[in-house]
């Protein structure tokens, strides 16, 4: 029952805002006949590949652009930042994509490495995937790199895919490297969530695409973006390719970015420690979740769940800001229970289970999934990565690892770089107000900044759609 309830939440908080694997991984965990990978059988550097508002701006002296809706639109209608993260944007807000864009057919590609050591608890997702939205004409190419914990093919990619084609650029949707799919098909090091390791992996990935699709369609310049972690990830492969020049980016969309990855991890963290008098903890409001959902499916008689009905779902709940943050913190604690369990078992590092053990394939995956679920991301950096780090380069500190986490490292380069723009909302629940400050800042006049959305709520409201087919027109990009 423990199980059937944690994953109805994975998938619930999947379908609002958490993308969760770890449904996935419950449901189609395989048999394992050999030894867990080691760090030596994961690098794959020379594998071989086979396709199967508004303070000025010092650097600018322009100030960040607050986001006002046109004539004629209504504003976003949620003015609870943790109501507007959860619930996302009302149907009746969303941006309409044309006919055109929502017909076209995005296409599963998958790239497998040969040679790499797979633990068969994951034979299943051997080859990394991604998805691909191709114009039948020339046409500029978009990379989409999903949030924490978010599958290539999550809502937001593939909003986000269809925004863009339709503003007519090619569009490829990535996997976050936090997604159990990267770590264990395409992490050099089989595990998450240190930047700089990240950043490498998707750049290796982003490198093999790129000859997929010219070798397919005619590309005639490359942009990136990505939304929350995805978006941290779009700054520091921007940077990166600033220097290298291998794909000469001509802009770059940075979409609710964290400026701090383990300073936005300790913030929801720290909602699972909120209590409240009337409604109790974390378990109550996830138990609260459930059961009011269980009732909203049966007495209304929904055969399809999608967005709109769990708006119509969220609508109908009586929660307080206490009881949404403690959901948002249960959403990201199961995407980092997915994550750990995954870098443990592909590194066979004896965290959760005892290193050198198999797992068989009737052997129940929720003592896994509740141990994971008890471990917060400071304990997985302290215990878990900062070690692994440490192992692979001497001398590492937790200061040093973790400031290699954080837009912070890049500001010079953001200050100076006038084709990365930023999109995103003051009341985002994982910024700081320094952290909003120091955006707008950093950013000026190519940051927007809407007054309300929390964190990717808005993200299909009209008014933000229209802002990035704005700043990311491709008669500007070409």
């Amino acid at each position: 029952m423990r199980c059937a309830r944690a994953v109805l939440l994975s998938c619930l908080l999947a379908l609002c805002f958490a993308a969760s694997a770890w449904a996935d991984i419950t449901a189609l965990a395989g048999q394992p006949e050999q030894g867990a990978a080691s760090p030596s059988g994961l690098s794959s550097d020379q594998a071989a590949v086979s396709v199967t508002s508004t303070p000025v701006s010092p650097s600018t002296g322009q100030a960040a652009a607050q986001a006002v809706p046109a004539p004629g639109m209504p504003d976003f209608p949620i003015t609870n930042r943790y109501k507007a993260t959860v619930y996302g944007t009302p149907p009746a807000y969303r941006h309409k994509i044309p006919a055109e864009a929502l017909a076209a057919r995005a296409e599963t590609r998958s790239i497998t490495i040969e040679g790499r050591r797979v633990p068969e608890l994951f034979w299943y997702t051997e080859a990394i995937e991604y998805s691909a939205l191709l114009q039948d004409k020339k046409a500029p190419l978009i990379f989409i790199i999903a949030g924490t914990g978010a599958r290539f093919n999550s809502s937001k990619v593939q909003f986000l895919q269809r925004l863009f084609y339709s503003a007519g650029y090619h569009a490829v949707g990535v996997s976050s490297p936090t997604h159990f799919n990267s770590i264990v098909s395409l992490s050099r090091h089989g595990l998450a969530g240190y930047v700089p390791y990240d950043v490498d992996d998707l750049r290796t990935l982003l490198g093999w695409i790129k000859t997929e699709v010219e070798a397919k369609a005619k590309v005639t310049g490359y942009s990136i973006t990505g939304y929350s972690l995805g978006a941290l990830h779009a700054a520091f492969l921007a940077e990166r390719d600033s220097r290298e020049k291998f794909f000469n980016f001509q802009k770059v969309l940075l979409i609710n970015p964290p400026v701090d990855l383990y300073n936005s991890a300790l913030t929801f963290d720290s909602w699972l420690k909120e209590t409240d008098a009337r409604t109790g903890g974390p378990e109550q409001a996830v138990n609260k979740f459930i059961e009011n959902f269980s009732e909203f499916y049966q007495t209304n008689h929904i055969g399809k769940l999608d967005s709109d009905i769990l708006y119509r779902f969220f609508r109908s709940l009586d929660v307080n800001d206490t009881e949404l943050k403690q959901l948002i913190g249960v959403g990201f604690r199961i995407t980092s229970a997915s994550m750990v369990f995954t870098s443990d078992t592909c590194l066979d590092a004896g965290y959760l289970k005892p290193a050198g053990t198999k797992i068989a394939t009737n052997e129940p995956l929720l003592p896994y999934f509740i141990a994971a679920s008890r471990i917060s991301f400071e304990n997985y950096v302290d215990e878990f990565l900062l070690p692994y780090v440490q192992y692979r380069e001497p001398g590492m500190t937790k200061e040093r690892l973790l400031g290699a986490c954080t837009l912070l490292r890049l500001e010079g380069y953001l200050r100076s770089a006038p084709n990365v723009l930023l999109i995103g909302n003051e009341d985002d629940p994982i910024l700081n107000g320094a952290e909003v400050a120091f955006l707008k800042q950093t950013f000026g006049a190519r940051a927007t900044l809407f007054s309300r959305g929390g964190h990717c709520g808005n993200l299909q409201y009209t008014g933000f759609a229209a802002e990035m087919l704005r700043m990311m027109a491709v008669e500007d990009a070409r």
